[in-house]
């Protein structure tokens, strides 16, 4: 691989989702990591790999489009202040979606990146780990609420979340 090029870190997704075929269009802050031969850089890690996962279910041959900007926008809708997360992302991830915290999963560096991301994100962890949730708690409950607007730009409503994950 190229430098820089996006390389999957850590397996929440199949071999399918890592080489599906999501190709990010729109905002122009997501143009300069975009390059021809390997898609979107690390330079915004982990929206790619994310995406992938949430679409790691879809329909066989399946190309899709998807906005960095619009997804990131509302990413950033889940975590206004400690009560709208609550609200936002009620549930956990069911069992079978193979979250974990632990260093062979991929989700404790996208957590880590999140956080780099996000102020407010920040925040709101701040606010309610570990005094009102658990940390795996948190960030199964962000995961989810992730997950459901990713699919829900992905593939529109009525496709947000085919098999209840």
């Amino acid at each position: 691989l190229a430098q820089g090029a996006c390389r999957p870190r850590g397996r929440p997704g199949s071999e399918r989702a890592r080489t599906m075929g999501g190709v990010a269009s729109g905002a122009k802050r997501q143009e300069a990591a975009f390059d021809e031969e390997f898609g979107l850089q690390d330079d915004v890690f982990p929206w790619f790999h994310i995406v992938q996962w949430c679409a790691e279910d879809a329909q066989a041959n399946a190309v899709f489009r998807w906005d960095l900007a619009r997804i990131q926008d509302a990413a950033e809708t889940l975590t206004l202040d400690a009560e709208t997360f609550l609200h936002r992302c009620p549930e956990e991830l069911p069992g079978s979606s193979g979250f974990s915290l632990e260093d062979d999963k991929a989700f404790a560096e996208w957590a880590e990146a999140l956080l780099q991301w996000s102020s407010a994100l920040r925040q709101v962890r701040y606010r309610l780990v570990p005094g009102r949730i658990k940390e795996e708690v948190f960030w199964s409950r962000y995961f989810a609420g992730l997950r459901a607007v990713v699919r829900r730009d992905v593939f529109g409503k009525e496709q947000a979340d085919p098999d209840g994950l």
